[in-house]
Formats: structure tokens, sequence, C-alpha cells
């Protein structure tokens, strides 16, 4: 497919994407926070398509991250004990900070990254909404990303959108995500950077010093020392490589920052910084990918998610289940469990069938009032819609790392007898 059709493909799929959400929330101000981050979330998933796709779909690329993902040595880099002295926003602009490991539209298994969110957040900011962006800790900027220019809505304001890596040590970085102006420092190395370009380069930053400005971004760290546990095989995340070595921002912050941050964190359980990896081996609970679609890495681009499936706990309130689906009815979506059992992490290879009614949700604050997702707020709990049945998707580990899936849409659990011809595959 030439570029042109390709771009034109990307364009439609987004459309489809943000059209809804799976949160019916009080006056919808929370549907439409979910549906920006899912359009900005899938631009950064575009751009790293761009990358892929002249790598022939093999590698996320060649730059100094991902060579050393794969365990090649980085040059000029110290192998220390690193410990973030600075927030990556001032205290006084943070109004948010929301956990990794949620799911949301084409993120169908959870995100490796955090939100931060600034005080009167907009959607679509001005330039006088834009607040400094600072580095945690000493490190070298090391890669700059500009996400693709004909899908974000700032575009005629004069700003631009960037994903950043810096390099703190031989073995930990930190990404952000969606910086909107960069330093004049970090300008300077990438100012003829064009759209789903990107650039290797070495820029020494120092504890506390401005990196950019943005309005909302996403912040995640990165710790090779730590290979996640909860998937089972890693190898199968290669096209993200960094994303097996996430680590809970909050372990890396001295304090008194840390406990300032935790204060703006809307996740009240352990781990505060959220997870990403629930795999059990012979357990239902975790994240599975369609037989023979190249695990994480999907077959259809840039709708690579397609292929997935991910039953977790919901982030915000992990006694909550979430079954996130890749594809039901021709889009991606993230449905709770009609009176939430049989929990995921109970269910082996013995239990037999599965029917699992799907249901959408909202959520409550501890004042029992429906959250917006504009305010910092504690104590969130998920309140499914049990009355409203979406669907049904029948499940049945047929091995320890395979299991039977098929998606009913629009139906109850007891007009299901059993799997039909349209029944897949899925592994781990």
């Amino acid at each position: 497919m030439v570029q042109s059709d390709k771009l034109i493909v990307i364009i439609f799929s987004l459309m489809l994407l943000v059209s809804c959400s799976n949160l019916n929330v009080n006056e919808n101000k929370y549907e439409n926070k979910i549906k920006n981050e899912i359009k900005n979330d899938i631009e950064t998933e575009i751009n790293v398509l761009e990358n892929e796709t002249k790598d022939e779909l093999n590698e996320y690329g060649s730059s100094e991250e991902t060579k050393y993902s794969k365990g090649e040595t980085k040059t000029d880099c110290a192998d220390k004990i690193v410990k973030f002295t600075f927030p990556p926003r001032r205290f006084e602009d943070i109004e948010m900070i929301e956990p990794i490991g949620m799911m949301i539209g084409g993120h169908v298994t959870p995100i490796d990254h955090q939100y931060y969110y600034p005080p009167g957040w907009k959607p679509e900011p001005e330039v006088e909404d834009l607040r400094d962006v600072l580095a945690p800790a000493d490190g070298t900027v090391i890669n700059i990303q500009r996400m693709p220019s004909f899908f974000t809505k700032i575009k005629n304001k004069g700003l631009k959108d960037y994903r950043i890596v810096i390099q703190h040590s031989c073995s930990l970085s930190t990404i952000y995500i969606h910086i909107y102006e960069l330093s004049d420092k970090i300008e300077q190395e990438v100012a003829d950077l064009k759209p789903s370009e990107n650039k290797q380069l070495r820029v020494s930053v120092k504890a506390g010093e401005i990196i950019g400005r943005a309005n909302s971004f996403d912040f995640s760290a990165h710790d090779e020392n730590v290979i996640l546990k909860g998937f089972i095989v890693p190898e199968h995340y290669a096209r993200e490589p960094w994303k097996i070595h996430t680590v809970d921002p909050y372990d890396y912050f001295e304090e008194p920052i840390r406990t300032q941050l935790l204060s703006k964190n809307i996740r009240t359980e352990i781990p505060y910084g959220g997870k990403i990896d629930h795999d059990i081996d012979g357990k239902l609970i975790g994240n599975w990918f369609e037989e023979k679609t190249n695990w994480y890495m999907g077959i259809k681009q840039p709708e690579y998610w397609e292929t997935h499936l991910a039953i977790a706990p919901d982030a915000l309130d992990p006694a909550h289940i979430i079954i996130s689906l890749g594809n039901f009815s021709e889009e991606a979506k993230q449905f709770g469990v009609k009176e939430n059992f049989p929990n995921p992490a109970d269910v082996g290879v013995n239990y037999g069938l599965v029917k699992y009614e799907l249901v959408d949700y909202n959520y409550l604050d501890e004042n029992k009032m429906y959250w917006d997702g504009l305010r910092f707020t504690k104590g969130l709990k998920a309140e499914n819609q049990d009355l409203q049945v979406q669907g049904t998707v029948l499940l049945q580990l047929v091995d320890s790392r395979k299991l039977k899936v098929e998606v009913f849409s629009g139906k109850k659990a007891f007009e299901i007898e059993g799997f039909t011809e349209n029944a897949k595959t899925y592994e781990r």
C-alpha cells in the first residue's frame, strides 16, 4: 500500500476509535477526556508504525533506546543507582495523576505509562495553558520523536507534539509523550524534525531542568534491571521492548517528592503507581493474543491491537474485573463483568466454560458521587450497569497457555449454548 493510502486508512481507523467510549459517565466529561487520550495515544502508536514500517515491522527501530533494550551496550552512561529528585512537573501544576495499567480503547492490554493532568485541563490547549515539564534526574536526552501533525488539533497554534526519551543510567530511562514545546536547548537539536520523524541525539540535562512544556502528558520509567514476572513470555512484547522493564515510578522518587506526588495519585491500592503484568500461567487472568498473529505485534497496522485480549483488574479499582477486547463490533472496547464473577485468577484448565456478560461501568468517588474524570479524587470504585448487558464472551482454557474465545455481541449468557465455528484460539 502506498504511503498516502496508508495515511487514509490510519485516519479512518482513528475516527472509528474515538467515535465512542465505554464509559457512560456523568455529563460525559470523562468520556470526552478518554476520547482525547485515545486520540493522543493512537497518534503515538501511528508514529511507532511509521518507524516499524521502515524496518519491515521486525523491530521498533534503530534508536539507542531500542538497541539498549535488546542488551547492547550504550556509550557514555554510568551504571549507577539513580533517584529522582524532582517531579516531572511542579507540584502546583498537577491536578491528578492516573496510574499505569489502565485499559482504554486501542490500549487493549494495560498501559505502561502514567497520565499527568494540570488544573483546569483542556483537551485542546492554548499556548498559555501549557506548563513546564521537568527532568526528574540528571540524564541525557537520547531520542526525540515528533508525532504526526495531521491529527493534532493544536497544529494551527504553533505547537508541535513530541515523545522524549531520557537516559539516566545504563539501566534506567524515562519517557515523556505529548510534550508540545521543547526547551531552547533541545529545540536547537531537532528544529528540522518533520512529523512522524525521530532523531537520535545526546543532550545532557540536569535534575529539575525544564525540558519542555505540555498540557497533560504521559510519563513512564523503565529499568533494564527489572523484567516483569507477570508477562509469561517477555519476548512476545518485542514490538515495545521497554514494556517488560516498566516500573512503578514512585519507587524511584526521593522523599518528600514521592509523598507529594502520591497525594495527587488517584489509585489507592498497592502498588500505588499501578501494575501492567497480570499473567498467571495456567489461569485465565492476564493478556492473550489471537493465535498466529505475532503476539503483541499483531498482523494489522495500525490496529495491531485487534487481535489482543486482556482479562485484568481495573487500574482504579483492582477488585473490578475488566474485559478488554481488541475487536467488539468492529472497535476496541472495555467492559465490566456482570456480578463481577468469577475471578479470572481462579479460573484454571479444569474450570470448564466461563460466560462473562459484558456491561458498561462508571466510577464513584469516596462520596458516592459520579466521577467526571477531570478532578482529583480518592477512593474510586467501579459501578457496573448490570441491567444493560452489551454482549457475552465465552471462554475456556484448553491448555495452560491456550484459550478458546468467542464473543457474542448483544446476547445474554442464557442465549448461548456453546462455541460455534466462529470461536478463536488465543495464546500467551
